[in-house]
């Protein structure tokens, strides 16, 4: 199945109900205020907010401190925060519920919190530590549930969406929660309130409940099963279907017969995890099927940090391409109208994950080829035949725009970086960029076009291209992006394509492109997993597990 991003991007908010993986701590300080609950004694009172500086200062290597803590405390001339037990009593529900956001309580000095409460009253030193812990947590949690805990730019150094809320902005809502009691209630909003990223906490909380259980049964290697077929490892196929929801858990059936309900349950995992649904139980989604239920949770914890990094970012209109599921979805007012299948780039030449904005674009346009298609494929080609111009149909072109004979050229004295030249393809079906360029300027030379290897578009897996990505139905996506439907009509369109002449149309307005990377997404109560084609899952799921917070890049340091 492609597309599956296409009902959770209408972006509406979503009323999730969070349900922590622990109670909530007693609530031991509720008669204390966090001066008093120290002696009550109004000098020590007054010694707090130099104990809390010297707190600050002398334990921050042990604690690893949000680093925007001391500017915190400096705003508030190192006066005490958490002075009303109600906020808390909601912060700390707030800090068990991260769990549920794929988050670990821990990254947030859940335990130690629960300790100093546990010893009220405290001494002036553990006072002050209490109130540090406290505001630390609450400004680490609320960086993590806006921005991601681990910095993009870390995991995929081509990154770039933005966020539009700096991080003194969030610092002065974060202050201002506490000076309105409305620390529960602003922590909810850091969070994305979008469609997707609620579904997916659904998905991380039914796997998670699944584990709890036992998780699903392994079903034993063999030959592959085609429908028709007998074997006894039906048994346990039926078995791990239901647990996953696939097969209804409501049929007890004991048949060893591969045919019915349990072909038709396999050909749903299939479409579940992007294979082809022929109902066939071969290799490749038997290996599917034994993944353990605890990487579908780490796949669904980093899909959801994955989320994070740009969920806050989106407009109301915009296009994505998920790369792990080759599909494109356009969307408007929020509303996805449209998607179609992609192509992206080879393993070896990954397509980068980054955000450009559609400018322009070209019908029947002519393809130069870029410096590492040129480096890898162009000039070792042509050291070994010049017959490899005329075969993809390659001009010759000098400074000036002029062809050049290319028998006049000594291909072994050029490498990439000092070749004089371009390569240009003539437009027309045969061209690799077919009859449309969509134009996003930017600095990895990547685009989306149109391609003549329609062919490919019917499997499974699509990485085939060097790093462009190819649209199925480039023809529907230029009559969306244009935005006239008189004007730039599907015959308007087929019109110009028609004359065969090179020409670019500026689109009425820029149009954001997001190329993500997403394995793990859900489509309604449906989710669907896809491969890690880059091997990405595997760096990200590290990271996460580290316990040094991680604050977003750029934002402003002491």
């Amino acid at each position: 199945m492609t597309g599956i991003l296409l009902l959770w991007l209408a972006l509406s908010p979503v009323q999730t109900t969070s349900g922590s993986h622990a109670p909530v701590v007693q609530q031991q300080h509720q008669h204390h205020d966090s001066a008093s609950a120290a002696t009550g004694n109004a000098a020590l009172v007054r010694n707090l907010p130099e104990t809390i500086r010297s707190v600050i200062r002398s334990s921050g290597d042990k604690w690893k401190f949000n680093r925007h803590l001391y500017q915190f405390y400096a705003g508030r001339h190192y006066q005490t925060v958490w002075t009303r037990s109600g906020m808390v009593t909601e912060l700390i529900a707030a800090l068990e519920a991260a769990y549920d956001e794929g988050l670990d309580p821990q990254d947030y000095h859940i335990k130690e919190i629960r300790e100093l409460i546990a010893g009220f009253p405290l001494t002036l030193d553990r006072q002050a530590l209490y109130d540090v812990l406290l505001t630390d947590a609450y400004l680490t949690l609320a960086s993590h549930l806006h921005y991601g805990k681990v910095d993009p730019g870390r995991m995929e150094p081509t990154w770039n969406p933005g966020d539009d809320l700096s991080y003194s902005a969030l610092e002065y809502r974060l202050q201002n929660a506490i000076a309105t009691n409305r620390v529960a209630a602003v922590l909810q909003e850091m969070r994305p309130q979008q469609q997707l990223y609620g579904d997916l906490k659904k998905g991380l909380a039914k796997y998670r409940s699944i584990a709890k259980s036992g998780g699903w049964p392994a079903v034993p290697e063999g030959p592959s099963l085609k429908p028709g077929d007998r074997d006894p490892r039906v048994l346990f196929l039926r078995k791990r279907l239901q647990v996953s929801g696939e097969l209804s858990s409501s049929v007890q059936d004991t048949s060893k017969a591969y045919s019915g309900d349990i072909v038709e349950a396999v050909r749903q995992f299939q479409r579940h995890n992007g294979m082809e649904p022929d109902g066939v139980l071969g290799s490749g989604t038997l290996r599917a099927i034994n993944v353990p239920v605890d990487r579908r949770i780490d796949q669904l914890r980093i899909n959801l940090e994955r989320s994070r990094w740009f969920l806050n970012d989106l407009g109301s209109t915009y296009i994505m391409v998920n790369i792990p599921d080759f599909s494109l979805n356009y969307v408007e007012n929020g509303t996805r109208l449209w998607n179609t299948r992609v192509i992206v780039g080879k393993p070896s030449r990954e397509t980068p994950v980054f955000k450009a904005d559609m400018q322009y674009i070209i019908f029947n346009p002519q393809w130069v080829i870029p410096p590492t298609i040129l480096e890898k494929d162009a000039l070792p080609s042509l050291r070994r035949s010049a017959g490899y111009l005329a075969q993809k149909k390659l001009r010759v072109i000098d400074t000036e725009g002029h062809v050049v004979d290319p028998a006049s050229v000594n291909w072994n004295e050029y490498s990439a970086s000092n070749f004089p030249y371009k390569l240009q393809q003539t437009a027309g079906d045969h061209g690799s960029l077919g009859r449309i360029k969509f134009m996003l300027p930017n600095r990895y030379i990547v685009y989306l076009h149109d391609t003549p290897s329609k062919d490919l578009f019917q499997k499974s897996v699509r990485t085939f291209s060097s790093g462009c990505i190819r649209v199925e139905k480039p023809l529907d996506l230029a009559r969306l992006v244009l935005r006239d439907s008189v004007k730039w009509s599907a015959t308007r369109i087929k019109s110009a394509i028609g004359t065969g002449r090179t020409s670019t149309v500026v689109l009425p307005k820029r149009i954001p492109v997001y190329i993500l990377y997403l394995t793990a997404v859900p489509s309604g109560e449906e989710l669907y997993f896809r491969d890690d084609v880059y091997n990405r899952d595997d760096t990200l799921i590290k990271a996460m597990s580290r316990r040094a917070p991680e604050i977003k890049s750029g934002a402003a340091s002491l």
